[in-house]
């Protein structure tokens, strides 16, 4: 048995309550990393949830290179009372919800993207030391300033949980309510159809097909360099990855390369779609997704039409929660993908510098520094020795499984961030007594069974073949193409408003969420049944 206290050492003074952020944070961090984006998603979200009213603070720190977070209570503005910042929450809450979708298409995201395109066409090697770090600071005010309308965005997750529950209490009790809210055109879903019509292109050619069908992502890339066919598709995925290649993995990592610098990783994509017939494609998911909105749409009004009130009051917070699924897969392309990732080109530029004055070993070594820590290196102070012990202790820490939670649980504050919080992370889910069953969180209905693979990452992607069960850690936008592939997901986080949620729901697949150790203990291979509805995943062979 591992011993906790050497192996993922807990600090002695540690206050409060601590909870891994896996569902964005599954691997060890970098320093620079978790600064400039975890850091910054915390001071950002506290300040728009903070001029709303809300009692919380967030509060974001790495432990052993790990990402926790908790809620820290938010002390009373002077001379308001606790009554007063209460009634203010709730009047600036309900102002909000339902003009959410113009301010975020009318207001918020226009005022980003032309940072954003700057961000990413910039040549950072002309500017001078001075001017680098001056831009580096600048771009990091950016995302915070991002994470802060991000932290207003989540007040659409509160219309959507507003929404359902009346649909719930007096339509149906099933997740329908959810699901009423998808089938909307967005930026995963043109994501996913850039994808698909490459994918198109390589079926239809002869030349291209068999090298998607027998090989390796990698070794896909340099194949096509060698042909004039090869050479014209790689324009082609140029082309769309000046739009869709700002991302990676993951939210908040800057050391691994975005789909721009390393495309095999959509190439990946592509070869699972190349299997795929033209019926499956994202067209028609996207058209069964608004066909099945409109059904339940239309069978609630007809339920609650002989109730007037009830219909308008079903009418007012359908019209509040629409915009949901639109800016949950809209913002993620902006603000939690391509507005991070663009942090990575200026740090990887200061590296090239500080490997020029024999400062650092190695450009990435940079990412194992401190904001300024990389200021004080920049003016000459040599911290590779501090660097080399950070990157031993990082790796040891990388093979240890952090714990989930540390600290003492606070009992609930009783603010209604809470409760948005706890519908996207998920939550404790009691473990099944039989071995051959794991217990999650019913995320999108129905019943399927079929072979098991485990995908930790995308680079795991290509394994995946048609009806094949995807096991995974979580889901965010750049896994969206894998849905078209796979008849059911299961994921070790989340709950019913994480990503992998709605994206099942999206495409109509069975999906359990927030199981903590499908990954450890599903096998590829094994033969499963996901039952979505009620949250369940028996494990077959």
């Amino acid at each position: 048995m591992a011993n906790q206290a050497t192996d993922f050492p807990i600090p002695p003074n540690l206050e409060g309550f601590w909870i891994w952020d896996r569902l964005h944070c599954p691997r060890t961090m970098a320093p620079l990393e978790h600064e400039l984006l975890v850091g910054s998603t915390g001071t950002g979200f506290s300040q728009a949830i903070g001029e709303m009213g809300s009692g919380l603070i967030a509060v974001c720190e790495m432990f052993n290179y790990y990402a926790y977070l908790r809620g820290v209570p938010r002390p009373l503005a002077p001379g308001e009372t606790q009554e007063q910042r209460n009634q203010r929450y709730e009047k600036s809450v309900a102002e909000l919800k339902p003009m959410i979708g113009d301010k975020w298409q009318k207001e918020w995201l226009p005022a980003m993207k032309p940072e954003l395109e700057r961000a990413r066409n910039v040549d950072y090697s002309g500017y001078s030391d001075t001017d680098l770090l001056a831009r580096f600071a600048e771009m990091q005010q950016e995302v915070i300033h991002r994470w802060y309308i991000h932290g207003l965005l989540l007040y659409s997750f509160a219309a959507a949980n507003d929404f359902s529950d009346f649909y719930k209490e007096h339509v149906s009790s099933s997740m329908e309510g959810y699901e009423a809210l998808q089938g909307f055109e967005t930026e995963a879903t043109k994501s996913s159809r850039g994808l698909w019509n490459l994918s198109r292109k390589v079926r239809a050619n002869p030349e291209l097909r068999p090298l998607f069908e027998n090989a390796q992502a990698e070794q896909i890339l340099k194949d096509l360099n060698n042909s004039e066919a090869g050479r014209s598709f790689l324009s082609d995925l140029k082309d769309y990855l000046k739009d869709y290649g700002w991302r990676a993995d993951s939210v908040y990592e800057l050391t691994q390369p975005s789909w721009w610098e390393n495309p095999s990783i959509p190439l990946g994509a592509i070869q699972g779609y190349v299997s795929i017939g033209d019926e499956a494609g994202p067209e028609p998911q996207l058209a069964s997704a608004i066909k099945r909105r409109e059904e339940l749409l239309a069978n609630a009004r007809s339920k609650l039409a002989g109730d007037p009130a009830k219909l308008k009051q079903f009418n007012d917070l359908y019209d509040a929660a629409k915009s949901f699924t639109p800016i949950v897969e809209d913002h993620n392309h902006w603000i939690d993908q391509m507005g991070d990732i663009t942090m990575r080109y200026p740090a990887l530029e200061i590296g090239k510098r500080l490997v020029a004055k024999g400062l650092l070993n190695a450009v990435d070594d940079v990412f194992l520094l401190h904001v300024a820590e990389v200021n004080e290196a920049m003016a000459g102070k040599d911290y590779r020795s501090l660097i080399n012990q950070r990157k031993q202790d990082k790796a040891r820490f990388a093979r240890v499984v952090p714990p989930p939670v540390m600290g003492v649980p606070a009992p609930p504050s009783g603010d209604p961030v809470e409760d948005v919080l706890q519908r996207f992370f998920g939550g404790p889910v009691e473990p099944s007594t039989d071995s051959s069953i794991l217990a999650g969180i019913a995320a999108s209905p129905g019943v399927v069974t079929g072979t098991a693979k485990v995908v930790k990452s995308l680079d795991e992607a290509s394994k995946l073949q048609q009806g094949d069960i995807m096991v995974c850690e979580m889901t965010l936008p750049p896994w969206t193409p894998l849905f078209s592939t796979v008849s059911a997901v299961v994921a070790d986080t989340g709950g019913i408003l994480s990503h992998c949620a709605i994206v099942a729901r999206e495409y109509r697949i069975p999906c359990v969420v927030g199981t903590a150790v499908g990954t450890v203990t599903i096998k590829d291979g094994q033969t499963v049944t996901v039952d979505g509805s009620k949250g369940i995943v028996r494990i077959e062979s």
